[in-house]
Parts: C-alpha cells; structure tokens; sequence
C-alpha cells in the first residue's frame, strides 16, 4: 500500500531555526505526504505552489531529516507514491496508571 505525496528541490540553503524545523541545502529532494498537508489546509491544486502553503512538514531524501521547512526555499517537481513508514517491532509495555486515578482492583485485594 502507497500514500500519494509530493516531492520538492530546495532551491536555498536554509538552516533550522526552531527544533521541528530541518535543514536544507541546495539540491536536497523533499517529499510531502498528501496526508499532512490536509492537516495544514490543504486546497487540491496548491501543492505545486509551496510558497502560498508555508511551512511544509517533510522529509528531506538527501539528509534524512523529518521535519518543517519553508514552502519559500522549494519549487514543485511533481508526485510520487510514497510507501508508509515500517514500524519497528517493540516489545509489550503496560500502560502507568493516569495521575489521580486509583486502580479498582487494589482496593479489593487490601480488604481480603
């Protein structure tokens, strides 16, 4: 299974002002995923102008960095299916009790 994305070529070196931003280099390929740009008010039709979108959350191909960059620093250079992230295998965790709840069963096992 494939998601529809975009892809984007930065045009400016730009260096990462906050921690959620990446870095990017001249020549570094951006991918978008469809999916977050919806989250950000995605109108079909305005992927290929970035610099009306704004920040862009993407993955840079050439650094592997996740993370939001300027829709300024980038021009469209068309679609691409991009295949969901893999996730790691981990381990079962229990999840911690919510902070000022009580778990029901331990007040019956006092009781006995």
């Amino acid at each position: 299974m494939s998601a529809e994305g975009y892809q984007y070529r930065a045009l400016y070196d730009y260096k990462k002002e906050r921690e959620e931003d990446i870095n990017l280099h001249v020549g570094d390929i951006l991918t978008v995923n469809k999916g977050a740009l919806l989250a950000v008010g995605y109108v079909e039709g305005i992927e290929e102008r970035p610099e009306e979108i704004g920040w862009l959350p993407g993955f840079n191909e050439t650094t592997q960095e996740k993370g939001d960059f300027p829709g300024t620093y980038v021009e469209f250079i068309g679609k691409k299916k991009i295949s969901p992230p893999t996730p790691k295998p981990r381990p079962p965790r229990p999840l911690p009790v919510a902070p000022g709840t009580s778990r029901p069963d331990s007040d019956s096992e006092q009781s006995e």
